[in-house]
C-alpha cells in the first residue's frame, strides 16, 4: 500500500485497534462491526485486515498507529494549565482538554469557552480521543480543510459522522446539540460500549429531530449533557467550546483518570419563577381579569434564561383556549425584532449605521437619513399611511423634500415615534443583505433557538397557531387578515409587514430578549457579539419627555418595577396590549402578549395589564424574595 491509507483501510484499522486494546476487545469489536454494517469475521475482507496489519508491523513510513497506554499526566500538571478566561465552574474541563489536545487554545491564547465548535472541530476532538493516527490520502468531502481530513475520514469510515448533504461535511458550520449527541451515540458503539438508552426523555413539546432521538435519549441517560439542558433541550442550538470539553470529560471519566477527577459543573440550578409558579399563575389571571383581557401569554427570564411561561384565557374566544405555543401578532415589539436583524447585519458587515440609506436605495436622498436614525426615531421621514410602502413610493420619498418633517435627521431634539421609517428600515436591510429579514432571523437566532417567528405570518410553518386579534369584545383582525402577510416579491419589495407585523409567541419572543439579556449569548454559547447587543442598547445622555432614554430601538427606564434599569419597548394594535423588558444586570426579563384588555397605561407610561403581570415577575425574582 501506498504511504497513506484510503478510507476502506482506515476502518479496517480502526476496527484493528478496537479488537486488540482491551480486555473488552471481542465485545468492542463486535459492536464496532455492527455500528460500520461489517460482516462478522471470517466473512469480511480478511486480506485487507492481513495486509494492514502487516504493514502496520513493517513500519511503512506514513502509517503509524499510537499505542495503547494508560493516560498519563497528573491533576497538578493538569491545573497548571492556563486558563484564567474559562469560568471557574469550568475550567477543569477546559484545562483538562487542553491538556489532552483535544481542543486547542485559539489563536490569541484563550480557550474561547462561549465560541460555537465547529462540526470538523468535533470531529477532530473524537478522533485525537480515539487514540487511532491514521493519514489518509483521500477525504470523501470535497470541503473539508487539509488540516481536518484524516479526523473526517475517520468519521466517515467508523461511522462516527457523515456529511449533512450534496456530498458536504460542512466543517466550519456549528455543531448542534443533535448532530453532537448522534456523534457521541455512535463513538461509544464503535468502542464497544453500552449505548441502550433506559430512560424515556421527556421534550416538553420541542422538536427533535427523528435521526437524533435515540442519540439524545442516550446522551441524557448517560448525564453527558448535564448542566446543558436546565432550562430546555434545545436540539438545534450549537454547542460551545467548554460545553463540549465538559461533555468529553464526562465521556472519558471511567477510562481517563484525570478525567474522573475533575470537577465538573453540575448544573441543576432552581427557577424562582417555577417554585412560585402557582402564585405568578394567579397573579396573570388576576390581572387579566381586571383588564379585561381576551388572552394572554406570559414568558419569564432568569438569569438570562428562559424559565417558565404562563398563559390565560382564549386564543380564539369561546372555542379555543390560549396556550404557550399559539402565535399572536406582536405589534411594535416587532421593532425589536428588526433592530436585531439590523445588529445581526452590522455584524456580518452588511450595513453601516451612519451611512445615508440612499447608498442602498440607489437614490440620492433629500436628507441624509442613516439606520441609526431610522432605529432612534429621529430620520425625519413623514409618518403617514398615505405614502406607500413599496420600492417606488420609498424612493420618491426619499428623493422628495415633501417626504420629510422639519428638522435634521439624527438629532434628538426632531424625535418622533415613526412606524413609517420602521417600514424603510426593514426594506433598507432586506436590499442592503440580498435577503428577507425573516431568512437572516431564522438562520442566525430563531433556527438556533427553536423559535418560530416571521414578519411575513403567512410564511409560518403552523399557520393555524396564528390567532386573531381582539379589541375589547369585537374582533380586532382576523387571523386570516394575519396570515395574509407572505413572501411576494424580492427582499425590500415592501415594508408593511416591519413596523408591527412580527408573529410569534411569547416563550419566541423571551428567546430574542434573553439572547439580548445574555449580551449575544443563550445558555452558554454566543450567537451574536457582545458588541452587537451594545449596539442596540446604546443611547444618547439626554432623556425624552418622561424621563427614558431612546435606544436603537429599545427604550432605556431607571426604576421601574423594582429594578434599577430596564430596556423594554411596548407595543399596540388592533386590540393588543405588549410589553418586553429585561434587566440587564441581572438577566431577568418579562415578556407578556394580551389582546382585548382595556389599554390603560400606569405610572410609567406601560399598558397597565402588561405593568401589573411585570412586577409581579420581577418582585418574584428579586434576590431574597
Amino acid at each position: 500500500m501506498g504511504r497513506r491509507l484510503a478510507a476502506a483501510a482506515l476502518l479496517a484499522l480502526s476496527l484493528l485497534w478496537v479488537a486488540s486494546a482491551s480486555p473488552l476487545a471481542d465485545a468492542r469489536g463486535r459492536a464496532a462491526r455492527e455500528a460500520a454494517a461489517l460482516p462478522p469475521e471470517g466473512e469480511g475482507p480478511a486480506p485487507l485486515l492481513e495486509e494492514t496489519a502487516a504493514e502496520a508491523e513493517a513500519g511503512d513510513g506514513g502509517l503509524f498507529l499510537t499505542e495503547i497506554v494508560e493516560p498519563a499526566g497528573s491533576l497538578a500538571d493538569l491545573r497548571a494549565v492556563e486558563a484564567a478566561d474559562v469560568p471557574a465552574e469550568g475550567r477543569d474541563a477546559a484545562r483538562w482538554a487542553v491538556y489532552r489536545e483535544l481542543l486547542p487554545r485559539r489563536e490569541n491564547g484563550t480557550f474561547g469557552s462561549e465560541e460555537p465548535v465547529s462540526r470538523g472541530e468535533a470531529v477532530q476532538a473524537l478522533y485525537r480521543l480515539s487514540g487511532i493516527r491514521v493519514p489518509v490520502d483521500v477525504c470523501p468531502y470535497p470541503d473539508v480543510p487539509e488540516a481536518c481530513q484524516d479526523a473526517v475520514a475517520w468519521a466517515e469510515s467508523v461511522g462516527v459522522s457523515g456529511g449533512v448533504a450534496e456530498g458536504r461535511f460542512a466543517p466550519f458550520s456549528p455543531v448542534t446539540r443533535s448532530q453532537l449527541a448522534v456523534m457521541l451515540h455512535r463513538f461509544a458503539a464503535w468502542r464497544g460500549e453500552d449505548v441502550e438508552s433506559r430512560t424515556a426523555v421527556s421534550w416538553d413539546g420541542e422538536k427533535v429531530p427523528a435521526y437524533a432521538e435515540e442519540a439524545l435519549n442516550w446522551v441524557m441517560d448517560r448525564g453527558l449533557y448535564k448542566g446543558m439542558t436546565d432550562h430546555g433541550l434545545y436540539p438545534d442550538l450549537p454547542v460551545s467550546r467548554l460545553q463540549l470539553a465538559v461533555i468529553l470529560a464526562g465521556l472519558q471519566e471511567a477510562r481517563d483518570p484525570l478525567a474522573g477527577a475533575l470537577d465538573l459543573p453540575e448544573g441543576g440550578e432552581a427557577s424562582l419563577s417555577r417554585q412560585k409558579h402557582g402564585e405568578l399563575d394567579q397573579a396573570v389571571a388576576a390581572a387579566a381579569r381586571r383588564h379585561g383581557a381576551v388572552g394572554v401569554q406570559v414568558a419569564v427570564l432568569e438569569k438570562g434564561a428562559v424559565t417558565d411561561a404562563y398563559h390565560y384565557g382564549w386564543a380564539v374566544k369561546g372555542s379555543v383556549p390560549m396556550s404557550s405555543a399559539h402565535k399572536l401578532r406582536t405589534a411594535s415589539l416587532s421593532k425589536v425584532a428588526a433592530g436585531l436583524a439590523a445588529a445581526l447585519l452590522w455584524e456580518e458587515g452588511a450595513v453601516d449605521y451612519d451611512t445615508d440609506i440612499g447608498a442602498y436605495w440607489g437614490v440620492k436622498t433629500w436628507k441624509p437619513v442613516t439606520i441609526r436614525s431610522l432605529l432612534s426615531h429621529t430620520s425625519t421621514l413623514r409618518n403617514s399611511e398615505s405614502i406607500a410602502w413599496d420600492y417606488a413610493g420609498v424612493r420618491a420619498q426619499l428623493g422628495s423634500a415633501s417626504g420629510y418633517g422639519g428638522g435634521t435627521p439624527g438629532e434628538l431634539r426632531y424625535w418622533s415615534y415613526n412606524n413609517h421609517a420602521f417600514g424603510v428600515l426593514g426594506q433598507t436591510l432586506e436590499l442592503a443583505a440580498g435577503r428577507y429579514l425573516d431568512d437572516v432571523l431564522e438562520e442566525r437566532v430563531l433556527g438556533p433557538l427553536g423559535a418560530e417567528g416571521a414578519f411575513t405570518a403567512g410564511e409560518l410553518a403552523e399557520p393555524e397557531l396564528v390567532t386573531p386579534l381582539y379589541r375589547g369584545n369585537g374582533l380586532g383582525r382576523s387571523a386570516s387578515s394575519v396570515l395574509s402577510v407572505r413572501q411576494w416579491s424580492a427582499p425590500g419589495a415592501t415594508g408593511r409587514q416591519f413596523a408591527g407585523g412580527f408573529t410569534a409567541s411569547a416563550l419566541d419572543m423571551a428567546k430574542l430578549t434573553a439572547l439580548l439579556a445574555g449580551d449575544g449569548c443563550f445558555e452558554g454559547v454566543r450567537l451574536m457579539d457582545a458588541a452587537s447587543v451594545e449596539l442596540m442598547e446604546s443611547h444618547g445622555d439626554q432623556a425624552l419627555p418622561g424621563g427614558i432614554y431612546q435606544a436603537l430601538p429599545m427604550r432605556l427606564r431607571f426604576g421601574a418595577y423594582g429594578r434599577e434599569r430596564l430596556y423594554y419597548h411596548t407595543g399596540s394594535a388592533y386590540g393588543a396590549y405588549n410589553f418586553l423588558s429585561y434587566d440587564p444586570d441581572t438577566g431577568d426579563g418579562v415578556v407578556v402578549l394580551t389582546m382585548g384588555a382595556d389599554g390603560g397605561k400606569d405610572a410609567y407610561g406601560i399598558y397597565a395589564v402588561c405593568g401589573e403581570i411585570s412586577r409581579a415577575v420581577y418582585e418574584a425574582l428579586a434576590p431574597g424574595a
